[in-house]
């Protein structure tokens, strides 16, 4: 067995650090920089976030006091600072509250509209759609209605899906069709005093 002597062992280090340092030094500075721009970047989400939960709060309270137009207002910020926070299609979401208040159905879908485009999450964007599904019916636009139903296929959904095409089938004039799928809405557990006087209208 050899030894290296201190010199050998000495001249092996820089050697092998003139072969490998470069390479060394910058996968550090890679990492620092990785580990500095990845906390800038949670840094920056999470103050958006806070932002944007802030400007929402602002709009609830205007709508609250019955102040539409700056809630309006807010939510148009809101769009535009908080677009990758969920806040901003709570906000489309709240203009649609006003529309319904004030029984403005076009202006209602074209907020649900605005509202399910931003949404992040996959199970409020069913909601909303479920939303605008509804007013889609109210203005007779039962074939955009119908697609909008397609594209809800989660199961916790299926009774509001059928109620709501009971609806579409009543409004067709098609009161047969329109009791089957009550009847599928009452057996997928939706089970509501609005949906048993429907079906009750059925029997007049």
């Amino acid at each position: 067995m050899s030894y290296l002597t201190d010199e050998e062992k000495a001249e092996a280090i820089k050697k092998w650090w003139k072969e490998n340092g470069s390479a060394i030094v910058g996968g550090l500075i890679l990492g620092i920089a990785g580990l500095f721009g990845w906390n800038w970047w949670s840094d920056r989400q999470e103050a958006q976030s806070v932002a944007a939960s802030e400007l929402y709060m602002v709009a609830l309270s205007h709508v609250e006091a019955e102040q539409y137009t700056h809630a309006a207002a807010v939510v148009g910020e809101l769009s535009e600072r908080g677009r990758s926070t969920p806040y901003a299609a709570m906000g489309w979401a709240l203009l649609a509250d006003i529309a319904e208040r004030q029984e403005d159905t076009e202006r209602a879908i074209t907020a649900l509209e605005e509202a399910r485009a931003l949404a992040h999450d996959a199970g409020y964007a069913q909601i909303l759609t479920l939303r605008l599904a509804r007013h889609r019916i109210a203005a007779g636009q039962f074939d955009q209605a119908e697609r909008l139903l397609d594209a809800v296929p989660a199961e916790a959904f299926a009774g509001l899906r059928a109620e709501l095409r009971g609806d579409i089938a009543r409004a067709q004039g098609q009161p047969e069709r329109a009791r089957e799928q009550y009847e599928a809405a009452l057996a997928a557990g939706h089970n509501t005093e609005y949906l048993r006087l429907k079906i009750d209208e059925l029997s007049v």
